[in-house]
């Protein structure tokens, strides 16, 4: 059995397919293609950013439409309290309406946590009233590193281990992931927990809300096309709309929900998946073996994603609850499981939505 790969400089291992390839573009040429392509991602970049808020609203519009379709028709629909027939008789009713109000209040709070919690950047942690101070401060922390690490080629700042520059918020992401304009916010070490279940409960609802809505939905056409009445005070399409909505959402969300859980249980972020399946690819032509650092098994990994259990500080309960815990560590550096490759493709790569 080939041993673990121990730390290796880029420069040591083999180019990308093509690259080798490549010619070089003149200075001449370059310039305005740079320029150009400074001027696009910079124009991406500002749409990106500006459209967070817009759709923020959005989301909670259609959230909200779909909440009240939901307790509106659908439970109407399917289940009716039985007066004087007491607690027994309603049990499902009030155990369909018990895991409704705790998938709405997972939804909304887990999106609340994820658009308000910073993920964290290079200068969180550091005291200082002037610039001066800021660089002091800085180079105080570097101190602390026992390997010097890299610096920013963007903002020029120190760039800790999982640490890499988002183009929309102009700063380097502790632990970035990706910088999502539906949260209006980077997910990074701070709040990737907030965004992962997030759209954990959001499937897990669009799921729920598709079975209950197809016979309203049916309803809802036969009302439409046979003259029949509509009990409901919602309009009818808007029922067809959310039930339409949903499914879409469902398919979307629900792929990348698991994907994302993918990605944290093999200890990985969306950047270092990328990178990481490179490298693998490196091993398996070099015959040698690839392990990544960070990864503690899907169990241990879990309780690093939460903090809980004998490697967390909080109780296993609180992974299911939308409340604001944080994570393992100040997200400048991370405990390892073992030795591996550290490649740095450059800044250039960062800038992932």
């Amino acid at each position: 059995m080939p041993e673990d790969i121990a730390f290796q400089p880029l420069s040591q291992v083999e180019p990308r397919p093509g690259e080798e390839d490549d010619q070089p573009i003149t200075t001449r040429q370059r310039k305005p293609i740079q320029r150009l392509s400074d001027r696009i991602e910079r124009l991406t970049d500002g749409a990106i950013k500006g459209l967070g808020p817009v759709l923020i609203i959005l989301a909670i519009l259609l959230l909200s439409l779909c909440i009240t379709c939901y307790f509106t028709v659908f439970v109407p629909y399917h289940f009716q309290w039985q007066v004087g027939q007491g607690i027994f008789a309603n049990w499902a009713y009030i155990l369909n309406t018990i895991w409704s109000i705790y998938i709405v209040w997972g939804i909304l709070g887990n999106y609340y946590l994820a658009v308000v919690t910073p993920p964290g950047t290079v200068l969180d942690g550091l005291n200082a009233v002037d610039d001066n101070a800021l660089f002091q401060s800085v180079l105080a922390e570097m101190e602390t590193f026992t390997e010097l690490p890299p610096t920013c080629k963007r903002c020029h700042l120190p760039k800790p281990e999982r640490t890499h520059h988002c183009s929309v918020c102009k700063t380097c992401i502790l632990k970035y992931d990706h910088h999502c304009p539906w949260i209006h916010n980077c997910v990074g070490h701070f709040n990737h927990r907030y965004f992962l279940m997030f759209l954990t409960y959001l499937s897990t609802a669009c799921i729920h809300f598709v079975i209950m809505g197809v016979k309203p939905f049916l309803l809802a056409a036969e009302a439409d096309f046979e003259g029949n009445s509509w009990p409901y005070w919602m309009d009818r399409a808007l029922v067809a709309f959310a039930e339409v909505l949903a499914v879409a959402i469902g398919l979307a969300v629900g792929g990348m929900s698991c994907w994302h859980w993918y990605l944290a249980l093999t200890a990985q972020t969306t950047l270092e998946q990328y990178n990481n399946s490179y490298i693998r690819k490196v091993c398996k032509k070099k015959g040698e073996k690839f392990s990544n650092m960070y990864d503690f098994g899907i169990v241990g990994n879990f309780m690093d994603i939460f903090n809980i259990g004998p490697r967390g500080h909080y109780p296993w309960y609180t992974a299911l609850l939308p409340i604001r815990i944080p994570p393992i560590g100040n997200g400048k550096r991370f405990e390892r499981s073992g030795r591996g490759y550290v490649l740095d493709f450059g800044d250039d790569d960062d800038d992932m939505v």
